[in-house]
C-alpha cells in the first residue's frame, strides 16, 4: 500500500515551471506602464497567502524556484531604481528588509606589534 502525502497540496506544483511563470508574466504586465511591483502583490497574484510562502519556495530545491527568486529580484530592482527619486525613504525601508545595509563595514587582518622601547 502507497504511503499517502499528509497535508494541504501545494498551491502551485513546485515542477510546473510555465505555469508559475504564466503567473508571473501576468502579475508584471497587469501592474502597466505606471505599475509598481511589491513582494505582497507578487506573492498574492502566484497565490499565496504570506510573503513567507514566497520567499520559502524560491529557496527550496524545486523547478520553480528560479522563475520566483528572478521575479523577487524584479521586484527589488524597482526599489533600487527608486533610490535615485526625489522621496527613496520607502525604498530604503524595503531594500534594508531584503538584507541591504547603509552602512559600512570594514575589516582588519594582521597583527599589531608593540615594542617597548622607552629609556
Amino acid at each position: 500500500m502507497a504511503k499517502r502525502k499528509v497535508g494541504k497540496p501545494p498551491i502551485n506544483d513546485p515542477e510546473d515551471v510555465q505555469a508559475i511563470q504564466a503567473k508571473i508574466d501576468a502579475y508584471f504586465d497587469g501592474l502597466g506602464e505606471y505599475g509598481f511591483p511589491t513582494f505582497c502583490g507578487l506573492a498574492l497574484a502566484l497565490g499565496y497567502t504570506s510573503r513567507q510562502s514566497l520567499w520559502e519556495n524560491s529557496t527550496k530545491d524545486i523547478m520553480i524556484s528560479l522563475p520566483i527568486k528572478i521575479a523577487l529580484l524584479k521586484v527589488e530592482e524597482t526599489y533600487e531604481r527608486g533610490l535615485r527619486g526625489p522621496a527613496p525613504t520607502g525604498c530604503i525601508f524595503a531594500l534594508k528588509n531584503r538584507g541591504w545595509t547603509d552602512k559600512q563595514e570594514i575589516e582588519h587582518s594582521g597583527s599589531v606589534t608593540i615594542i617597548d622601547d622607552i629609556r
